[in-house]
């Protein structure tokens, strides 16, 4: 049988504190038992000593004779704490005897304290005891006295009473505790629980493929917090990866629709004989195929980098050669647009794969061309840390939106919502060149603001 963790945390509580209760009342019976057994006895030496000083008092010096009736007065009051007294005096002459005055209340007294110890403890053994006092008056001993009583000790009815008492404070202590416990053990288990459900529902959901249920519940508890928080990121990242993938289909739909369209109307009318197949016409159906096989090219491109499948030929290489070879490649495209291209140049050392380093500075310069207007600039520059190296490629261009910003490295995104070629690519080009990056343990990161151009920064590990 499976029970909840509600119901489990509760019985915990509930058992942790059950055992407490009990070890307290365990320790408080011995504790207490003991203190007041040496209670008792301390009293009843108490009793005994004071009432031989009061028996002392009742012998008069003068005349050298003991006053009976003041002897018994402080016998029956002796008797009425459980104490049997005989009074003799200095010959063992019988002055005065509780059992001669009266038996019965004797044995009465006797008989009761033994059943209050059989009550309390039926293993207790004990019995009738007597111990004899001397009597002396300034120095001289005048008598003797004998006081017997139920030992090794006794409790009276009082002494009961107030057991009985505490033994019922202490089963109220634990009746209270225990619906303490229970309570307060019910709240918490249902404040720890009452977020896990809902990390249950939520999963559930996504499981179900809806993305949009979010757990709100706050909890003070550290590790809940975070198993909440991770849910909800879970959730976020497959609600963006599943908005992605849906993007990413009609985004190749639509990249694949275009030639394929054009294709289509060219063959048609060709086939119609609507148009003749000139050479025009065939270079115009040429260039769309063309167009079809960058794409098909670059997404394969993507499905290497991005996989597992991606081999890196790294060699040890001069950073500033491979960007000084790139930048003679681009100077005849920068000088016709008239864009200024500096590159401020630094002798740097790297392990990477120069083909795929140079993929990537090669996508962000031709980036930069394409969005800077003519009069501007793009600078490269270089930076050596100290186990890494900089590299920043920065524009005047037209910038990124912050809109756009954190998207602009996810597949076919582009900030031309038109998705004219003329003035972007197919939005896999900074995709392909993170996942080169990556590939090297290395970072891209890029800021920009609108008009005001914009800086791609890549972190390249050395490697040595």
């Amino acid at each position: 049988m499976k029970y909840s963790l509600r119901m489990k945390l509760s019985a915990a509580f509930l058992l942790v504190s059950l055992f407490w209760v009990i070890c307290i009342s365990i320790f408080a019976n011995f504790f207490l038992e003991d203190q007041f057994t040496a209670y008792v006895i301390k009293k009843q030496e108490q009793e005994i000593s004071a009432s031989v000083v009061s028996v002392s008092n009742q012998y008069n010096v003068s005349n050298e004779a003991w006053s009976v009736s003041g002897v018994e007065n402080v016998g029956m009051s002796m008797l009425g704490e459980g104490l049997i007294v005989r009074v003799k005096d200095v010959s063992d002459t019988v002055i005065w005897d509780a059992r001669e005055h009266n038996n019965g209340m004797c044995i009465s007294i006797l008989e009761n304290l033994a059943q209050n110890m059989q009550t309390y403890d039926p293993n207790f053994k004990g019995g009738y005891e007597e111990q004899t006092y001397p009597v002396t008056v300034d120095g001289t001993q005048v008598g003797s006295i004998d006081v017997g009583y139920y030992g090794p000790y006794a409790y009276s009815d009082l002494d009961m009473q107030f057991l009985q008492s505490l033994n019922h404070l202490l089963w109220i202590a634990a009746a209270v505790s225990f619906l303490v416990c229970l309570t307060l053990g019910a709240y918490m288990a249902r404040r720890l629980t009452r977020p896990i459900s809902r990390v249950i529902h939520t999963t559930g959901m996504i499981a179900e493929g809806d993305f949009n249920d979010r757990i709100k519940e706050r909890s003070s508890t550290k590790e809940i917090l975070e198993l909440t928080n991770s849910v909800n990121s879970l959730a976020q990242t497959l609600n963006e990866q599943e908005n992605l993938r849906k993007r990413l289909t009609a985004d190749a739909a639509h990249e694949l629709r275009t030639p394929l369209a054009t294709l289509q109307s060219h063959m048609e009318a060709l086939i119609d004989g609507v148009w003749e197949p000139d050479r025009n016409r065939l270079e115009s159906c040429h260039e769309e195929i063309l167009r079809l096989s960058k794409l098909v090219g670059e997404l394969e491109m993507l499905s290497r980098v991005e996989g597992d499948n991606l081999i890196l030929h790294k060699s040890r290489m001069e950073l500033s050669a491979l960007i000084r070879r790139i930048i003679l490649n681009f100077e005849n495209d920068f000088k016709t647009k008239d864009v200024t291209l500096q590159y401020e140049e630094k002798v740097l050392w790297i392990l990477a794969d120069a083909d795929k380093i140079s993929q990537v500075i090669i996508n962000l310069l031709s980036n930069a061309l394409k969005y800077t207007p003519e009069g501007g600039k793009v600078e490269i520059s270089t930076e050596k840390l100290t186990d890494s190296v900089i590299i920043r490629i920065q524009d005047s261009g037209t910038g990124i939106s912050s809109i756009d910003l954190p998207h602009i490295f996810d597949r076919f995104y582009r900030t031309d919502e038109s998705r004219n070629r003329a003035t972007g690519g197919s939005g896999i080009g900074l995709t392909i060149a993170k996942s080169i990056v990556e590939a090297h343990e290395g970072k891209i990161t890029a800021e920009s603001e609108p008009d005001k151009g914009s800086t791609f920064t890549i972190v390249l590990p050395q490697q040595f």
